[in-house]
């Protein structure tokens, strides 16, 4: 009879081991599942400040790209000729160089 109680509290002692290591399992588990929660919501804010970041600069691309247009108009043109005091030409003579020397050496 005693080996049957024996038996009994071997039992319950795995039983308990059992459970403890379950719970410890569990607790891992329970611990890797929130480290891989915490980078996943890490890098997805990450993504957003990128997204972000690359909204902001096709913005500024866009409001350069009007301003550059917008500087190259004839009226701008007209309009820095005129502030600047530039004149047009009376009379536009044009020079005929046959040789290549663009400068002369002295």
């Amino acid at each position: 009879m005693s080996e049957g109680g024996n038996n009994f509290l071997g039992s319950a002692a795995k039983q308990k081991m059992l459970q403890a290591l379950f719970g410890i399992v569990a607790l891992v588990f329970g611990l890797l599942y929130v480290f891989q929660m915490n980078e996943a919501s890490m890098k997805a804010y990450t993504i957003r400040d990128l997204e972000n970041q690359r909204q902001s600069l096709a913005h500024d691309s866009d409001r350069l790209l009007t301003e550059i247009d917008r500087l190259r108009s004839l009226a701008s043109i007209s309009d820095r000729q005129a502030f600047l005091g530039l004149v047009e030409p009376v009379e536009v003579k044009y020079m005929k160089i046959s040789s290549n020397e663009v400068a002369l050496g002295r």
